[in-house]
Order: structure tokens, then sequence, then C-alpha cells
């Protein structure tokens, strides 16, 4: 049986001891995760130097302006595709490369869905906060995580839509904004179920008082955003795989 992994252990904790009435988790390295050879195998098919597909992908500028809100990700592919030609690749097969790309399946980590949908089931409000493009609903619908963002993505914090992007503050200010305005109706949903009568009251009253940046918790693998996070005042815990190491982010610092 595999361990399990210690930054869910230091969330449980985090959330047991402290008044948290909501938990925000990062996406890409947390919840949804990536074939970490992709990168060479995307280097080998475009037929570049190692390292030339991240670089020109998650490395391009214009990502920057992607995440938030302020470009679409179909301008990002292109302007990926104008920089693999830029690094050597011939037309068609940059775009066959960020085309590969863009196509390859990710799976959702079983371990740390598990827990967001047990802290639901426990009352807290449970939201996903992710750098992330306009493309995003179409990529989540895929991996079947709609039931956890809620009737009409509502827990779902995509910084293209805040129009900032993690780590900067505005980020997690207008996140926080979102987050105090949605527990409001958390109970509506049903998520107190389970709950007797007296338990119950205690969440409603809870939930009708204004949210504290230390009443949230958050889960993220970048140790920037987890410091940044910190900083606002949210209770942060940095999330790292089997062995110490983290993914790597599929969006920009993501």
């Amino acid at each position: 049986m595999t361990a399990p992994l210690p930054s869910l252990h230091q969330l449980r904790a985090l959330v047991a001891s402290h008044d948290v009435r909501a938990v925000v988790s990062d996406l890409d390295g947390v919840l949804r995760v990536f074939d970490p050879d992709l990168w060479d195998r995307l280097d080998h098919h475009a037929d570049v130097a190692p390292g030339a597909t991240f670089a020109a992908i998650l490395g391009h500028p214009f990502l920057e302006e992607v995440t938030r809100g302020r470009g679409t990700h179909a301008q990002w592919r292109e302007r990926a595709e104008a920089e693999l030609v830029a690094q050597g690749a011939v037309p068609r097969a940059a775009r066959d490369t960020v085309s590969l790309w863009a196509d390859t399946p990710a799976r959702v980590d079983p371990e740390v869905l598990a827990q967001p949908r047990s802290f639901r089931d426990q009352g807290l409000g449970v939201f996903v906060l992710t750098n992330g493009t306009d493309r995003l609903p179409e990529e989540l619908e895929e991996l079947g995580l709609t039931g956890l963002l809620g009737d009409r993505r509502r827990f779902l914090l995509n910084t293209a839509d805040l129009g900032a992007a993690k780590p900067e503050r505005e980020a997690f200010a207008r996140a926080h904004a979102r987050i105090r305005a949605e527990l409001g109706a958390l109970h509506g949903d049903g998520f107190g179920d389970g709950f007797g009568d007296e338990r119950r009251g205690e969440l409603d009253a809870a939930s009708a008082a204004p949210l504290a940046p230390g009443q949230v918790a958050f889960l993220d693998d970048s140790s920037g955003h987890v410091r940044a996070a910190e900083e606002f005042g949210w209770r942060a815990v940095l999330h790292r795989r089997g062995g110490g190491e983290a993914l790597p982010p599929l969006e920009s610092g993501a």
C-alpha cells in the first residue's frame, strides 16, 4: 500500500487545529498530473534541443497574458509554434508538436481528489484556484471534475477570469472575495448533509460571519505560490509527491 502523501496529512492537521472554513487546492501538479516524460517526447517529435518545447510553450511570455485573461489559449498556441520554428523545428512539426502537447491526456490524482471531497462532506467550502486559460472549462470536463466544481463551476477560481494570476497578491485578494461570496450559499448545495441540527446551526452561523484570511487553507505545489498565499494571510501547505519531488506543472507556475 502506498504511504499517504505527507502534504495531505499536513493539510488535514491544519484544518483540524484551526478555524478553517474553506480549503483551496491548486490544479496542476496537485489535482491534475501529467506524464513527466512528456517534454522529452515532444523535443524528439519536434527535432529540437532538449528543453526547447518546454521553453516555447510554458516558457513563452505570452502565457502571462493568457492566465490573466488578456489573451486566448489559441493565440498562445500560435506563438508557441512560431517559437519552435525559431528554435529550428520545421513549421509542420512545430504545429504537430504543440497539438500533441495540448491533446495529451492528464489524469486526476485520486488520493488528492478524495481529500477535498472529504472536507466538503465536513461542511467546508472547497475551491480550486489555478493559473488557467479560457480552455480550462473544457479540460476539466474531460477530466470529470465538474462535480467538484459545482453548478456553473462556481467553485473554480480560474485566474483567466479573475484577471490576476498567482503569485500576485491581487489574485489571492480576488479569489478570497469570491470564496467569501460563495460561502453564504454553502448549505443551499447540501454540503451540510449528515450533520445534526446543532452542528448545522454552528455551520450556518459561521457562514454568515466575515471570512478572515486565516480561515482559508491552501494547497499548492509551487513554493512561490505558497509564500504568496501566506503573505496574504491564508494558511498554506506545499504539496510534494513521493520522494519529495513535485511533478512539473502544465500551467505557468500553476
